[in-house]
C-alpha cells in the first residue's frame, strides 16, 4: 500500500491545484452518494442540529482534502502557498504568536486540518497531539507527510511533557477537541451541548493551557470559492491563576465547543460529521429514577 499511495501521490502531484476540487467531488460521490458510508449517520445528526444543508456537500469536501494531501505529498510547501490567515483571525493570530509564551490550539477537524496544521508549522515550532491510524501503511504515510512539512507528532499517552518543553520554547501545541473522549468522563471530560445534543469534550487542551499558563486558540479551517483554505480564529481563551484553574478549564472546555458549534453552523459542509460526535453510552446516568428523562435532563442534572 506505501508504494500504491506514493505512485498516486505522484501522479496527483502532476494536476494543477484547481483540478482537485473536481476530483474531490467524484470521490465525494463516491463515497456519499453510491457507498453511502455513515450517510445515515451524518444526515441524522445535521437534521438533530436543525442544518438543512445536504450531506453530499461534507463529502466533496473531504473528497477534496484527500487529494489536497496527495498533492501536498508530492509538491510539499506549494501547497500551503493555498492556506492564509485573513482578517480578524490574523490579527488575533500574529497578537498571540507575538507574545512568545506559547500556544495552545485548540483543533478541529475543519476544512482541510492537515494542510492548516503544516501551514502553521512553517510559522512556529508545532507539536500536534494525534491518535494513530489502524491500517500501519496509510499511518506511516500520513504521518511522515506532516513531519516532513515540519509538523511533530505524539501520541496521546505521554505527550504532556514534550508539550510543556514545546510551550516553555514559545511553540504551539494542537490538541482535538471534537471527538468523543475515550477516557472516563468524569475525570477527562466536561459536559455540555453541541450541535443541538448533549455532548462529552476532551478537557486536554484547556487543562494544558491552563497549567503552562497559555493562551488558548480555538482553530478552524474552512475551503472558499476559489479552492483555497482560510483559517480562523474563533477565540483566544487566557487562563487565570492556577487557583481558579478547574472552574476555567471547565469553562473554557464548554466555551471553545460553543465556538466551534457557530463555525460549523455557518459551514456545516467543512465539519467531519462522520465522526460519532454523540456517544450516549459515555453520558452519565441520570441523577433521577424517572426513566422518561431526555438526555438533555439527563446532562443538566448531573
Amino acid at each position: 500500500m506505501s508504494l500504491l499511495l506514493r505512485v498516486l501521490a505522484g501522479l496527483v502531484g502532476l494536476l494543477p491545484w484547481g483540478a482537485l476540487r473536481a476530483l474531490g467531488a467524484a470521490l465525494g460521490w463516491l463515497v456519499g452518494d453510491a457507498l453511502r458510508v455513515r450517510r445515515a449517520h451524518v444526515a441524522a445528526s445535521m437534521r438533530a442540529a436543525g442544518i438543512a444543508a445536504a450531506p453530499g456537500a461534507m463529502y466533496r469536501s473531504l473528497g477534496a482534502s484527500a487529494f489536497e494531501f496527495l498533492w501536498m505529498s508530492r509538491r510539499g510547501g506549494e501547497a500551503l502557498d493555498h492556506v492564509r490567515v485573513e482578517g480578524a483571525s490574523q490579527d488575533l493570530w500574529r497578537d498571540t504568536l507575538g507574545r512568545g509564551r506559547g500556544v495552545v490550539i485548540a483543533a478541529t477537524h475543519t476544512g482541510n486540518w492537515d494542510l492548516a496544521a503544516c501551514a502553521i508549522a512553517r510559522e512556529t515550532e508545532l507539536l500536534v497531539v494525534t491518535k494513530r491510524l489502524s491500517v500501519r501503511a496509510l499511518d506511516a504515510f500520513w504521518q511522515s507527510t506532516r513531519a516532513g512539512l515540519g509538523v511533530h507528532l505524539a501520541d496521546a499517552r505521554g505527550a504532556m511533557a514534550r508539550a510543556r518543553g514545546v510551550l516553555r520554547r514559545g511553540g504551539a501545541v494542537a490538541m482535538m477537541i471534537d471527538q468523543a473522549p475515550a477516557s472516563t468522563p468524569a475525570r477527562h471530560a466536561v459536559e455540555t451541548e453541541f450541535l443541538g445534543r448533549p455532548a462529552l469534550v476532551d478537557r486536554a487542551a484547556a487543562a494544558l493551557a491552563a497549567a503552562a499558563g497559555a493562551p488558548l486558540v480555538v482553530a478552524a479551517s474552512r475551503r472558499d470559492a476559489s479552492g483555497d483554505h482560510v483559517l480562523c480564529v474563533l477565540d483566544v481563551l487566557h487562563p487565570p491563576p492556577r487557583r481558579r484553574g478547574a472552574t476555567w478549564v471547565r469553562e473554557a472546555s464548554r466555551r471553545a465547543t460553543a465556538a466551534l458549534d457557530v463555525f460549523v453552523r455557518g459551514h456545516p459542509s467543512q465539519w467531519l460529521w462522520l465522526h460519532r460526535r454523540w456517544k450516549r453510552a459515555m453520558l452519565p446516568a441520570p441523577c433521577t429514577t424517572t426513566s422518561s428523562s431526555s438526555p438533555a435532563e439527563a446532562s443538566r442534572a448531573a
